[in-house]
C-alpha cells in the first residue's frame, strides 16, 4: 500500500477518533514506555505523550510517518515493518488502532509485538474484525472482475474472535477482554464507497486504467446500494478490540 496521508487525516479521519476509545482503556500510568504499533500519522502517539508517556510511534509507510513527525515533532517515530520488528528497547504498553489488519503474516506480527514488551505489559488494539467491509470489498472485486481484468488480490487480514484470541494466546498474551461488533461508519457528504475504496484499496485502482476508472467507481457504487439512507452513504465496518496482557 501506499497512503495519501494528507487525504487520509482530511477526508477519513473517523479512523483515527474511533480508536480514541481505546485510550480510555489504559491501565498502566504514565510516564510508562509505551509503543504504538501502526501510528499512521501520529494522534494516538500524540495524545499518549501530552499524557506523560515515553512513546515511540512505528509504522511503515513513509508518507503517514513524514506527516506524523511534521505534526507531531515531540513524538519519536520509527520506520519499521512490525511483521519483522525487533528492537533493544522495552515497553509497559503497546496500542495499535486500524492496523494489524494490514499484516496478513498476524502470528509474526503478534510474536514481534509480545517480544518488544516486558511481562505484565498490557496490550490495546482495534482492527477489522470477520466480515469487515464485505460489501465493499465484493463490489470492488465484482467491479474491477467486470471490467475484464483478474481477480484482485485485497491485503487484508479480518478474523473472528476465536481466531485472533488462538493467535494471541500462541504469541505469548493473556486475553482479558474481546469484543467484536458491527459500527456502520458514515462518510462525509459527498463522499461514496467507491471514495473510500481510492484510499483504502489504491494498490487495486492502480492496477486499472485510468480510462476505466469512472465505470469502476459507477459500478463500486451501484453494487453497494444497500450501504446508502437518507443520510448518506455509510461503510459497513466491523470491529475487533481487545485488551491483553504480556504473559
Amino acid at each position: 500500500m501506499q497512503w495519501d496521508a494528507e487525504s487520509y487525516d482530511r477526508d477519513f479521519g473517523f479512523v483515527t477518533e474511533y480508536g480514541q476509545d481505546l485510550l480510555d482503556l489504559i491501565e498502566v500510568p504514565p510516564p510508562a514506555a509505551v509503543i504504538d504499533v501502526g501510528c499512521g500519522t501520529g494522534a494516538h502517539a500524540a495524545a499518549l505523550a501530552a499524557r506523560g508517556y515515553d512513546v515511540l510511534g512505528v509504522d511503515l509507510d513513509a508518507a503517514m510517518l513524514a506527516r506524523a513527525a511534521g505534526e507531531h515533532p515531540e513524538v519519536e517515530f520509527l520506520a519499521a515493518d512490525v511483521m519483522t520488528l525487533e528492537l533493544d528497547r522495552r515497553f509497559d504498553l503497546a496500542l495499535s488502532n486500524a492496523a494489524l489488519h494490514w499484516m496478513p503474516d498476524q502470528a509474526a506480527a503478534l510474536r514481534a509485538i509480545r517480544g518488544v514488551l516486558r511481562p505484565g505489559a498490557q496490550f490495546l488494539a482495534e482492527m477489522g474484525g470477520k466480515h469487515n467491509v464485505r460489501t465493499v470489498d465484493e463490489a470492488l472485486i465484482g467491479a474491477v472482475v467486470a471490467l475484464g481484468h483478474p481477480v484482485p488480490s485485497i491485503r487484508k487480514f479480518f478474523p473472528s474472535v476465536g481466531e485472533e484470541s488462538a493467535l494471541l494466546e500462541e504469541a505469548g498474551f493473556d486475553v482479558r477482554s474481546m469484543w467484536w461488533f458491527p459500527r456502520p461508519t458514515p462518510l462525509r457528504p459527498g463522499q461514496t464507497p467507491a471514495d473510500w475504496t481510492k484510499v483504502f484499496r489504491s494498490d487495486v485502482w492502480r492496477e486499472v486504467p485510468i480510462e476505466q476508472h469512472a465505470e469502476l467507481a459507477r459500478s463500486i457504487d451501484e453494487a453497494c446500494a444497500g450501504l446508502r439512507s437518507a443520510d448518506g452513504w455509510n461503510i459497513d465496518y466491523w470491529r475487533l478490540r481487545w485488551v491483553c496482557r504480556a504473559t
